[in-house]
C-alpha cells in the first residue's frame, strides 16, 4: 500500500470517528469572522450606553433644518479628506479654547463628530462638564456616516 493510500484510509477513519469535527470547525471560524466584523460596533455600542448618540440617519435629518452644529474634532489631514457638509472643524486639541463656556444665546444642539466616535465621547464629558446642553455623538463617527453611503464634501 502506497502512502498516500494509507493517508486516505487514516483520514477516512478519523472522519468516521469524529464525524461532526468538520463542521464545528465551519462554526467556529464563522464565529471569529463575525466577532472580527462586529467588534467594532460592539465598541462603539458599549461607549455609546447611556449617552445621546445619533446614528447617521438621525443627524442627516437634523442638518436640514436650522437647530443643529456639527463639530468634526477629527485632525486637518482627515478633515480634508472628507468631512460631512456644513461641519464646523475643531481639532480635539482645541475643544477646550473654542468651547470654554456655552453662550446662553445659542438654542442649537452640538454633534460631533471624529473617525470612530472614541474621541466624541471624549469630548461629550468635557462639555457637559462645562454646562453645555443638546450635545450628540454621531454613534460610529465618520466610518459610520461613510458605511451608510452618507454624502461627503472634500
Amino acid at each position: 500500500m502506497s502512502a498516500f493510500a494509507q493517508d486516505l484510509t487514516t483520514l477516512k477513519g478519523w472522519m468516521e470517528a469524529y464525524p461532526f469535527l468538520p463542521g464545528l470547525v465551519f462554526a467556529t471560524l464563522c464565529l471569529v469572522l463575525l466577532f472580527a466584523v462586529a467588534l467594532p460596533r460592539l465598541r462603539s455600542w458599549f461607549r455609546g450606553k447611556g449617552r445621546p448618540v445619533l446614528d447617521p440617519l438621525q443627524v442627516e435629518e437634523l442638518l436640514q433644518g436650522p437647530g443643529v452644529l456639527l463639530v468634526d474634532l477629527r485632525d486637518e489631514e482627515a478633515f480634508r479628506r472628507g468631512h460631512i457638509r456644513g461641519c464646523l472643524h475643531v481639532p480635539f486639541g482645541e475643544l477646550t479654547r473654542r468651547f470654554a463656556a456655552p453662550d446662553p444665546q445659542a438654542k442649537r444642539a452640538l454633534v460631533l463628530v471624529d473617525e470612530t466616535d472614541a474621541l466624541s465621547h471624549r469630548a461629550l464629558r468635557l462639555l457637559v462638564a462645562r454646562g453645555f446642553e443638546w450635545v450628540y455623538v454621531l454613534q460610529g463617527g465618520m466610518r459610520a456616516w461613510r458605511g451608510e453611503s452618507r454624502p461627503v464634501v472634500k
